[in-house]
């Protein structure tokens, strides 16, 4: 649910339609069905992203084909109900979200992130610059405005990528550069000030930048950074670029501000400012006053995850709440009020609490660290009773994964097994010291703590070798790949999504992309920390070995099908014993869209292989 323009809009699934687009112009209005497949000049699209505008009833579509090919950018007009003839295409994938693109304040232009013309893989990821597009006029007029050899004076390495941001409280926009190597910054400017190529950005002096975590309120930008182990709010001022001042320090709970833009940590009303924090299974939300700095937190139920924050009206908040045990409900806080509301129109949840149980367990690791699980199971499963076991793991780039109601486990937990999700070193779930001891030069301990939880598990009856089965996807392949090669007895199969096995020789984007994490080629240490870590080059020999199911998309805009299909190959040679090795392989698919039925293949592949009696072969 987004607020925009006057306007709640949705997704909803209309029967015999499909997910419908929808909106209302207020909670008690009549419901408006939009746009559901998105077809333009006989050719089917699918929509990756969107982009609302402020004031205008206009949408901008990140469209694909067939997975992640044929990435552009078209605009819909929600009163009129059709297409613009305005055509962008191609656009840069920025991350597996898609493209950057946000509207000018008064809706009269698109800014978005243009790849380079290449044949040239890795480049394409890479090298990127941010054009300005008028509405109305066609794409050879657009405008490059910051980026790869845009502005002399300001370099960006080749291995760097930039996005764009605007805002509804504020007239500056923001380019944030995410590095490769180094520390993540960003630039600002007066939307009054474009000029194209000589536009006179400012640097954001002193400010490491995490992520998507900030917003803006008049010149001042509110953003998560370092400085503190649970990172603390910094405020900007974006007119000069100075050092910033510390507006809320460090907290109980880690501050949520290595979030994505689909879940933002930060909103700047017009009278507060919320905080999204975090604490594995029991998340708050922070309100903060711009002018006393008082803290309060909002009254939100216990136990919960909450996601998708927005501002609602001029100081009320939107969000998602759910768990691992009842589905996603958006709901609002009322400030004049100080309530947590639902909208009318929406106001059911599934509530499986009766049948399922959640918890957070924590394991030692073999240097002595507390490693947080968060548990999913069925309340006639009896924990220490040899179960199988679905570890899912990512441990990367300070990313962290707070659970929520996921129906795609639910069969797996129906069937007695149980489903965890490891926050292993590498991810942000603890702060910032957990994130740096799972990177580069420590990127091995984030696979070693799943080894230890396997082995622990196997050690206390919670499961056994036979019983568990460990999954990961993009930088999460790390973790499944190189944590079986290290203790191959201690699982039964692997499931290895969209996946890096060799990071010596890969030079894709990922490869540029993960160098903060595993280190740089052009080291000897960085170099030998690829190494470790592709898990191709390190296959046990004349082992029985776990089961494998390889899943990659061959659309995946960022990593490209031949180390992966290198990956399978190699193992199936090396496999001596009778486990199967799979290669599933979808032609439309990319790195985040994957085939509706992959699901189903993966927990019939788990239930197979962890011995249930109704998955065998006949």
């Amino acid at each position: 649910m987004k607020p925009a323009g006057g306007f709640l809009y949705y997704y909803r699934d209309i029967p015999e339609t499909g997910p419908t687009l929808c909106r209302r112009k207020t909670m008690d209005a009549a419901e408006e069905p939009l746009l559901s497949r998105v077809k333009i000049n006989g050719q089917s699209y699918s929509a990756r992203k969107r982009a609302f505008a402020f004031h205008k009833s206009l949408v901008a579509l990140m469209l694909t084909q067939k997975g992640e090919a044929n990435p552009q950018i078209r605009f819909y007009d929600l009163d009129k109900k059709e297409f613009l003839k305005d055509s962008i295409a191609p656009v840069m994938f920025n991350d597996s979200r898609g493209v950057s693109m946000s509207w000018s304040p008064d809706d009269a232009m698109l800014f978005y992130t243009q790849a380079p013309a290449t044949a040239i893989q890795s480049e394409k990821y890479f090298r990127g610059k941010i054009m300005q597009h008028v509405i109305g006029e066609p794409q050879m007029q657009d405008k490059p405005i910051f980026g790869f050899g845009v502005n002399d004076a300001i370099k960006l390495t080749p291995q760097e990528t930039p996005y764009i941001y605007s805002f509804q409280n504020s007239p500056y926009l923001i380019a944030r550069i995410r590095s490769g190597q180094g520390d993540n910054y960003a630039y600002a400017v007066h939307y009054s000030k474009l000029n194209g190529s000589k536009t006179p950005w400012k640097k954001l002096e002193n400010y490491v930048n995490l992520g998507d975590g900030f917003d803006a309120k008049d010149n001042w930008l509110y953003a998560a950074t370092t400085g503190a182990n649970r990172y603390r709010i910094v405020q900007i001022d974006m007119s000069t670029g100075s050092s910033p001042d510390t507006f809320l320090p460090e907290q109980k709970y880690v501050i949520a501000g290595t979030d994505d833009a689909n879940n933002k940590a930060i909103i700047a009303g017009k009278d507060v400012l919320y905080v999204l924090m975090r604490k594995i299974g029991d998340m708050q939300i922070l309100k903060v006053d711009y002018q006393t700095k008082k803290v309060t937190t909002l009254p939100v139920p216990p136990n919960a995850t909450f996601k998708q924050l927005s501002l609602f009206n001029e100081n009320d908040l939107l969000f998602s709440q759910s768990s691992p045990v009842k589905s996603e409900l958006f709901r609002y806080y009322d400030y004049d009020a100080d309530t947590i509301n639902n909208f009318p129109f929406a106001d059911k949840a599934l509530d499986k609490s009766a049948e399922l149980n959640t918890e957070v367990i924590y394991v030692t690791s073999r240097d002595g660290k507390s490693i947080p699980v968060s548990l999913v199971y069925a309340k006639t499963t009896n924990l220490k009773n040899n179960n199988a076991w679905l570890i899912e793991a990512y441990g990367n780039s300070g990313a962290s994964h707070d659970l929520s109601f996921d129906p795609y486990i639910y069969p797996w937990v129906k069937n007695g097994g149980v489903y965890a999700y490891a926050h292993v070193r590498g991810g942000g779930a603890l702060g910032e010291d957990w994130y740096k001891d799972g990177q580069f030069p420590q990127k091995i301990n984030s696979v070693n703590d799943v080894v230890d939880i396997a082995g622990w598990l196997s050690k206390n009856n919670y499961s056994s070798p036979s019983k568990v089965v460990l999954m990961g996807a993009s930088a999460g392949s790390f973790i499944v790949g190189n944590a079986i090669n290290q203790r191959p007895d201690l699982f039964a199969a692997g499931i290895y999504m969209a996946g890096l096995p060799d990071m010596v020789l890969y030079t894709d984007a990922a490869g540029g992309r993960e160098e903060k994490s595993i280190g740089p080629k052009n080291t000897a240490k960085g170099f030998m920390s690829n190494y470790e870590m592709s898990a191709l080059y390190h296959i046990p020999q004349g082992k029985s070995l776990p089961a494998m199911l390889i899943i990659h998309g061959a659309t995946d805009y960022i990593l490209s099908m031949q180390p992966a299909a290198r990956y399978v190959a190699k193992y199936q040679d090396s496999q001596k014993g009778d486990r199967p090795v799979l290669f599933l392989v979808n032609w439309e698919g990319g790195h985040a869209t994957a085939d509706p039925n992959e699901p189903i293949y993966i927990l019939k592949f788990a239930l197979w292989q962890t011995g249930h009696p109704g998955f065998q072969w006949k």
